[in-house]
This record gives C-alpha cells, structure tokens and sequence, in this order.
C-alpha cells in the first residue's frame, strides 16, 4: 500500500503498511516518518477533511475498515493547544493485528466514504449541492464487479453492453508476473467500444488524460493545465483553503506547477469547473465512480483511476480506427457509457490463478486460463 503524506514541511511517500494495519499503526508510521510525537498528531482524509479520531475501539481498526484505501492521500496537523487526548499512545506503542469487520458494533470511525482519490464521498444517488469545489461527488457503488443494466442506450434503443462480470475473488496477495495481454474494451450496440487511452506513466498522467479527453489542444503542453489549477485555488481562498490543500495556498500552487507533482480530488473538480463538464473517475480496485461537477453539465468524461495511475477512457467506432476519431466527452443521460465504464474497469482488475500463481487481467484472460488448465480458482492483487 502506497500513502501520500502530507504535512507542514512537504509531501512523503507511506509505504510499510497495507490494508490490514491498523490506525493506531498509521499514527505510529507517519509520527515516525515526519518526525514529529505521535501524542500532537492529528490525521485527515478525504475531501472536505474528516478527522481520523482515535480512541480505545478505533485505534484497532484496519485501514481498510476505515476505507483507506492504496494512493489515498493523508493530511497532518498538530492537535490544538489544550485539546484533551482521546487516546493513550505511551501505553500503546505495540502494533497491533486489525479487527475484522464483523467485530466491531460501532463501525468506522468516519461516517462517510473515503475514496482512493484523496476526498471524502457520501453514498447517495441524489444531486449533489454546490460547494466550494463546484459539487458535492456522488458515490455509485455496483457490487463487487456487477452494475445496472440500462433500459435503453443514448440512441433510445436496448442497451447491449454486457456490464456484469463475477469472478472467483479471493485474499489479496503479492503481485505475480503477469501474462502477456490487453483488455480490447466493452462494445455497445450502434455506438462503438469504450476503452481505455494509456497515458504515460509519470507524474502527470491526470494532466494528461484529462488533456485527451477535454482539450487536445494542451497534450504536448499539459504544463497550461497546471496553471489552470493554480489560477483556480489562487483566486477563490475560501474555496482552497490551507486546511483542504494540506499546505499553505501559495506553496500548493507552486507546488502544483512542478511537473513531478501529482493530480488528484482537487484538480479533478478544477477541471470539471472550468470546462463545464462532469468528471468521472472510476477506480479500478472498487468499481465506485466519483463524480466531479455531478447534476451540472449535460456532458460527461470518464477517466479510469487505478489507485496511483489515471489513464483516459474514449469511445472508439472500432478497435482498429485511429485515435483521432475517439470521442471522449458523452451525452450525461446515456447510461450505456457509464455502465460500459464500470464494466471496463472490471477487465481492468487483476486476480492470479490460485493454483498455478499465473498472473491474469480480468475476465477474459480468467477464463481463457481456465479452458487451457481446467484450474477455475482465482485471487484478487494489487
């Protein structure tokens, strides 16, 4: 599991803990990672951030529990002056096996959803109000790898796209090598194939998806989108505070205009804002689809969040047309699109042969490895 601190003196990369470590465990690492006293710190997520109270039940509950989630981003803060400690650290110290679900009456300490891209999401279908960021993201959370199956497509006509898909998921484990393959996307009748565009592995891979599918005209400059970002936090302070930035506003907005610096929640909402659209992002590792600028627009993107990775998402008219015909920006009242989204990103999850530790991309390579092997028992990586 990979976190991204942040706290007063910059950003540092977490990466000794996993799902199953415990909060109390999360205090200890970032305490020692930043060097700052356990006792003074205070920890949060999400967006607007919520504070990750811990106490005597929580402290025990694993990450994933409490919705933290690999790539999340986790802000720092000292506790204020006077502030009576809700936990004993000094009596504490010892790492500690993590709950499972099931054992805890009260449930997690927050009382909303966290998401892998740094913001806080509360899981309703209705519209979101307005807010600082321009909306309030809305969670759609199909089951495991299964969605709705619209009545009808953009064109009026019955939706073809084929969006369920429940593979044999078992515990997550270390990532094998993987078998050669691509994921060849998800038709849809009179439409096309949704499928994903791969962007480069780098720092700015937001930057450039969103650059193919919102405006091409900055794919070879996504240095422009970053001053879009910075222009947007630098001229609405009540909007971009310190407190949701994770550091003062000025050393964000350089920050931010750095090219090794990464994008996420925040600038996905910017970007939504500024070019009247609705956002979608779509995390391969849940299938939950966080909404920027939701009930806004009458036109949506998609992109596809891997936990570290944004790649783009187009609709091409075949898998061997050229990229310059891709349509990459959707009427907001297709249902197919989304559905097909989701199930893309089901193609996308990686699971392993249980039997044979053979390393597998969704459904087809799954399957296809079952007919050869007659091995039918699979597991879940990261």
């Amino acid at each position: 599991m990979r976190l991204r601190i942040r706290h007063k003196d910059g950003i540092a990369t977490l990466t000794t803990l996993d799902a199953q470590s415990t909060l109390l465990d999360l205090h200890n690492a970032i305490a020692n990672e930043i060097k700052t006293p356990v006792e003074q710190l205070e920890l949060k997520m999400g967006y607007p951030p919520k504070l990750l109270s811990i106490d005597n039940d929580t402290a025990y509950f694993s990450l994933d529990l409490l919705g933290i989630r690999d790539g999340e981003q986790i802000l720092t803060a000292e506790r204020p002056n006077g502030s009576a400690p809700t936990f004993n650290f000094t009596s504490n110290r010892t790492l500690h096996t993590s709950p499972s679900s099931s054992s805890s009456a009260s449930g997690p300490v927050l009382d909303t959803q966290s998401s892998a891209h740094g913001h806080t999401l509360t899981s309703t279908t209705t519209l979101g109000t307005a807010g600082g960021f321009g909306s309030n993201p809305v969670v759609v959370e199909p089951s495991a790898f299964q969605a709705r199956v619209p009545a009808s497509n953009a064109f009026g006509g019955l939706s073809t796209a084929d969006v369920t898909y429940n593979p044999p998921i078992g515990s997550t484990m270390s990532a094998p090598a993987e078998s050669p393959s691509t994921v060849d996307g998800v038709r849809i009748r009179d439409q096309g194939v949704l499928v994903i565009r791969e962007v480069e592995d780098d720092n700015s891979c937001l930057f450039n998806a969103i650059a193919y599918t919102l405006d091409p005209s900055k794919k070879n400059n996504v240095q422009e989108l970053r001053e879009i970002v910075a222009h947007a936090i630098e001229a609405n302070p009540d909007a971009y505070p310190d407190v949701v930035l994770g550091r003062p506003r000025k050393e964000y907005c350089e920050w931010i205009k750095k090219e090794n610096s990464w994008g996420g929640a925040i600038e996905l909402a910017i970007f939504s804002e500024h070019y009247k659209i609705e956002i979608d992002s779509i995390d391969v590792l849940t299938n939950r689809v966080d909404r920027f600028g939701e009930g806004q627009y009458s036109q949506r993107a998609l992109v596809m969040y891997s936990g570290i990775h944004y790649d783009a998402v187009a609709l091409t008219p075949g898998l061997d047309i050229p990229a310059e015909c891709d349509q990459t920006q959707f009427d907001i009242t297709s249902e197919d699109i989304m559905n097909a989204g989701v199930q893309l990103a089901a193609k996308l999850k990686k699971v392993s042969c249980s039997i044979c530790q053979l390393g597998l991309k969704g459904e087809k390579d799954a399957q296809q490895h079952a007919k050869q092997t007659m091995h039918t028992s699979f597991e879940e990586y990261q």
